[in-house]
């Protein structure tokens, strides 16, 4: 088992009509009772392709890493649980290849899906595996990830099929270019996904089928659904602000209306016809013209931060 955090490694493999060096890259954290048989079922198509096949052990307690080695698997493992995003940024920066997929550890994913994914990779940036509603999807989890999508959706500016699918497909040359903006825990595919998005990369939605993961998943929607609501909201400042600080600016100046339109009903009701703008409503039009123009100065700076990130 290898202790480190980079490596340079890669083999060939007919994707299309054009040759391209394909890693895939299985994060694992406690996963010893589902990754030996999604191994026994991924190793022989890797062999065939020549794949190369990347676990990160995330500071695991139990059997997961030496699992992984006996199957063929090139591990490398973290002294200490890091988390989902750790593991995957470990594996983006131990490989060379051109071409970077992600799958889960847990057994939900059907490895043949792969292929599929790989097939559209040469005219797009990222392809992902969408899953559709035949995919098994915890009951309590259904409500939070329809608000997740909601929010996405809004955010993004379109429909997204599947924010945080676990089964996806890069060219590693666009994803490294943001992974200095990838969180280290839960959130990496739902701000990969919106870093793609928002940097109006080419994306392709591959629809797949789930099945019920083995073991308990370690994500809590109580914790991680804010966290991940935060980064998606950090990620629009970033790369189109506007859809942020509008509708701010927009509901407060609503309100100052609001205000002033309730103040004057009320004078005309009680026989005073003067006009007036109450204190209330001048504090929200003043804060409604200061977001506003914060809005249209971080703006200036995302367009200045997009350029500079394009030439990069």
């Amino acid at each position: 088992m290898v202790r480190s955090e980079s490596f340079n490694f890669g083999f060939p493999v007919e994707v299309g009509v054009a040759k391209r060096e394909v890693c895939i890259i299985m994060p694992a954290y406690d996963e010893a009772d589902a990754i030996g048989e999604v191994l026994d079922r991924l190793m022989p198509m890797a062999k065939e392709n020549k794949w190369e096949v990347i676990v990160v052990d995330d500071g695991s307690e139990d059997k997961t890493g030496k699992i992984a080695e006996e199957r063929g698997a090139r591990v490398i493992a973290h002294s200490r649980n890091r988390g989902y995003g750790a593991s995957l940024t470990t594996g983006v920066k131990a490989t060379d290849a051109e071409v970077v997929v992600f799958i889960d550890s847990d057994g939900q994913h059907d490895e043949n899906d792969i292929g599929r994914l790989l097939e559209h990779i040469d005219e797009n940036d990222m392809v992902v595996g969408a899953r559709t509603k035949d995919s098994h999807i915890d009951f309590h989890r259904r409500p939070g990830k329809r608000i997740l999508r909601w929010f996405g959706d809004y955010l993004a500016r379109e429909k997204i099929p599947d924010i945080n699918s676990g089964l996806r497909a890069y060219k590693r040359e666009v994803l490294v270019r943001y992974l200095h903006l990838m969180p280290r825990g839960f959130s990496f595919s739902t701000t990969s996904t919106f870093a793609m998005l928002k940097g109006d990369h080419q994306i392709k939605w591959i629809p797949i089928e789930t099945r019920k993961r083995v073991g308990t998943s370690t994500v809590k929607q109580l914790k991680h659904g804010p966290e991940t609501m935060m980064l998606m909201l950090r990620l629009t400042v970033l790369f189109d602000p506007l859809r942020v600080f509008l509708p701010v600016s927009g509901i407060l100046m609503l309100l100052a209306v609001i205000a002033t339109a309730a103040n004057v009903i009320q004078e005309l009701m009680s026989g005073m016809y003067r006009f007036a703008v109450p204190a209330a409503a001048m504090f929200l039009g003043i804060s409604a013209v200061i977001v506003f123009m914060l809005g249209l100065l971080t703006d200036q700076v995302s367009a200045m931060r997009r350029e500079q990130h394009e030439r990069f």
